[in-house]
C-alpha cells in the first residue's frame, strides 16, 4: 500500500482536476485507482520503491511503497534516493554528446586516441561503438567473474576496468558487426569525459546536466563510502529473509547514478525543453545504432527506442546489486514514468509495462498467429536438437513436446509452413541441419545443429590438468571428482561440467568451455564463454 505522501498528492490533484472540469474528474480518479491496484499487494514491511508519473508538466502520481531500511525501520518516501542501474547510461551518453557539441571529440574518433591502454585489435573501435554496444569489447565484469571475482565480491575502480580490458587479446566480434550489451563501453566513456573535458566526469555532469536541469538530488556514486542522505538500502531475498545487497564499487558511468524518481522525470522534460544541449542533443540521443551490414538496432545513446501499442517509447531499465529501475518517456502523450526500487525481487520492466498499460491499454501481441499449422511429428523431430550460432556464441535447444516444437525454456515455436516457424517476431527457416533466424529489425543469424557429446572415461582423463588465462588472470584445475569432470578455482570455487557437444562442456552457470587440441591430438587449452565475454583463452600448463 502507498504511503500517505501519495494520498495527499492525489487529493490535491483531484481537487485541481475537479475545479478545471468536473466531467473529467472520474477519468483521473480511475487512472489513479488503476495504478494503485498494481501495487496493492506490495508488503509494507518489505523493501519497496517509488513510482512517479508526470503528464504535461504535472505530476499526477508520486507514491512510495515499502521500506528503505529494514534494520532501522525507515519507510520509503517520494524523496528517497536509489541507485538507478543502467538507467544511468543515458547521462553518460549525454556527457559525451555535449563534448561533441563543444568540438572536443567526435563520435567517429578511435577510442585509443583517448584510451591508449586498450589494445590495438586492427579494426578501429569508435566512440559511437561504445555508445551503442557494438564495440565488440568484452564486458570487464564478466571477465572478472571468470577470474573468480565477480562484481560485488571486490571493490573495483576505473583503474581496474582499464587493467582488465588491457589484458584482452581479442574481441567478441569486429566493431560494428553485432550488438552485445556491454558495460565496458560506458565505463570507458566516463573515463574519456575525465580526460577530455578538463574536469572530472562527476563534476562535468553536475555542471552541465544535473545543475541546469534542477536535479538537486542526483549525483554519481564514484565513492561508495560517501554518506548519501535519504538513501535506501538495497536487498535481495533468501527464503523468508532479506540480505543487504549493495554495490560496493567505485566504477560508474555504466550505472552508479544516485537519484530520485522526481529528478528522473525532470530529466525527461529535456526532450521538449532542450535545456541541456538543445534540440540537437535530444535528437542525437535518440539516433539508433546501425550495424555494418545495414541493420538499424533499437539501441541509441544510452536509450532503447521502441513503441507501446503504436506510441513511441524512449526507455531504459536498470539493475545494480539489489537496486532496480525503469525510466520511460512517451513524447506523443508527453508522459513520463519513473520507477526506482531497493528490492532485487522486483521486475522493473514489468512494473513499467503495467503502468504504461493504464494509459495505452494492455500491450498487444505482434506475434504472428494466423495461418499456423502443425507439421507431422517426423518433420518436427528432425528439427529438435542443439544449435549454436555460427556468428556468435548463442546456443539454443529445441525439443518436441505435446506435438509441438518448443525451446527447452518452454516457448512454443509457431509453424506457418513445414519448415517456417516463428519465435515471437523472429522467423526461423529450417534447412537440413541448420536454421536461419530473421529478426524483426532485419538482422539474421544462422544456427548450426550440434551433435550431443558423450565422452568416454579416457576422453575425460585426457582433459585433466592445470590451465592458465592471462586474460582472466586465473588458473583453473580440470579434475574428475566422483566420476564427473569439474573445474576448480582457488580458494573454493568448483563447478561440475556437463558434456554438451563435441569437445564442449557446460558448467552449472550455463557457461561454455570448448577444449582445443594441437596437431598431435593432445589438449592445448580451452576457450571460456560467458554471456558478455566470449572465447576467453586458457592455455594448458605443462
Amino acid at each position: 500500500m502507498a504511503s500517505h505522501y501519495r494520498q495527499n498528492l492525489c487529493y490535491l490533484f483531484l481537487s485541481l482536476w475537479a475545479i478545471s472540469t468536473s466531467a473529467q474528474s472520474p477519468t483521473l480518479a480511475d487512472t489513479l485507482k488503476k495504478i494503485d491496484a498494481i501495487f496493492s499487494q506490495w508488503n509494507t514491511n518489505a523493501p519497496g520503491g517509488v513510482l512517479t508519473v508526470m503528464r504535461r508538466d504535472q505530476t499526477i502520481y508520486n507514491a512510495a511503497f515499502g521500506m528503505a531500511d529494514l534494520e532501522h525501520n525507515i519507510a520509503n518516501t517520494p524523496e528517497t534516493v536509489f541507485e538507478a542501474g543502467s538507467v544511468s547510461k543515458q547521462f553518460t551518453a549525454a556527457a559525451i554528446l555535449l563534448l561533441v557539441q563543444d568540438g572536443k571529440l567526435s563520435l567517429d574518433d578511435d577510442i585509443r586516441k583517448y584510451l591508449p591502454e586498450i589494445p590495438n585489435y586492427g579494426p578501429t573501435i569508435k566512440i559511437r561503438h561504445l555508445m551503442t554496444h557494438t564495440s565488440g569489447l568484452r564486458d570487464w565484469g564478466s571477465v572478472a567473474g571468470v577470474g573468480g571475482w565477480p562484481r560485488g565480491k571486490r571493490t573495483y575502480t576505473h583503474a581496474h576496468v582499464l587493467e582488465i580490458l588491457s589484458r584482452q587479446k581479442s574481441l567478441n566480434f569486429p566493431p560494428g558487426d553485432q550488438y552485445n550489451y556491454c558495460n565496458s563501453g560506458y565505463n570507458l566513456m566516463a573515463i574519456i569525459v575525465d580526460r577530455v573535458s578538463g574536469m572530472s566526469f562527476v563534476e562535468f555532469c553536475k555542471q552541465r546536466i544535473f545543475g541546469p536541469m534542477g536535479m538537486t538530488h542526483t549525483q554519481w556514486r564514484d565513492d561508495y563510502r560517501k554518506i548519501v542522505p535519504n538513501r535506501a538500502i538495497a536487498y535481495s531475498g533468501y527464503g523468508n529473509n532479506y540480505l543487504q545487497n549493495m554495490p560496493f564499487e567505485m566504477v560508474h558511468g555504466n550505472g552508479g547514478l544516485l537519484t530520485t524518481t522526481s529528478d528522473l522525470v525532470r530529466w525527461n522534460q529535456n526532450y521538449k525543453s532542450h535545456i541541456v544541449g538543445g534540440k540537437a542533443l535530444a535528437e542525437l540521443q535518440q539516433t539508433r545504432g546501425i550495424l555494418k551490414h545495414g541493420v538499424t538496432i533499437s539501441y541509441a545513446a544510452g536509450l532503447t527506442i521502441g513503441d507501446f501499442n503504436g506510441f513511441k517509447e524512449i526507455s531504459h531499465s536498470g539493475a545494480t546489486a539489489g537496486y532496480r529501475s525503469w525510466l520511460a518517456y512517451y513524447p506523443e502523450q508527453d508522459l513520463s514514468i519513473a520507477f526506482l526500487s531497493n528490492s532485487a525481487m522486483v521486475g522493473p520492466v514489468d512494473v513499467g509495462v503495467k503502468v504504461a498499460a493504464v494509459f495505452f491499454g494492455e500491450r498487444t501481441s505482434t506475434e504472428p498467429m494466423l495461418g499456423t499449422i502443425v507439421p507431422d511429428e517426423t518433420s518436427l523431430k528432425a528439427k529438435a536438437g542443439l544449435y549454436r550460432s555460427v556468428r556468435n556464441d548463442n546456443v539454443t535447444e529445441l525439443e518436441v513436446k505435446d506435438g509441438l516444437l518448443r525451446t527447452k525454456a518452454g516457448q512454443i515455436l509457431q509453424a506457418t509452413k513445414e519448415h517456417t516457424f516463428f519465435q515471437g517476431n523472429t522467423r526461423l527457416e529450417f534447412a537440413g541441419n541448420k536454421y536461419i533466424a530473421y529478426s524483426s529489425n532485419g538482422d539474421t543469424l544462422t544456427y548450426q545443429k550440434k551433435t550431443p557429446f558423450q565422452p568416454s572415461e579416457k576422453d575425460l582423463l585426457a582433459l585433466v590438468g592445470t590451465y592458465r588465462s592471462t586474460e582472466a588472470d586465473a588458473t583453473y584445475e580440470i579434475r574428475i571428482k566422483n566420476g564427473v569432470l569439474e573445474t576448480f578455482l582457488l580458494p573454493d570455487l568448483d563447478q561440475k561440467l556437463t558434456p554438451f557437444y563435441k569437445n564442449t562442456f557446460k558448467n552449472e552457470q550455463g557457461e561454455l568451455l570448448e577444449f582445443t587440441f594441437g596437431k598431435t591430438g593432445k589438449v592445448t587449452g580451452f576457450k571460456f564463454t560467458t554471456g558478455r565475454a566470449w572465447n576467453i583463452e586458457f592455455v594448458r600448463v605443462k
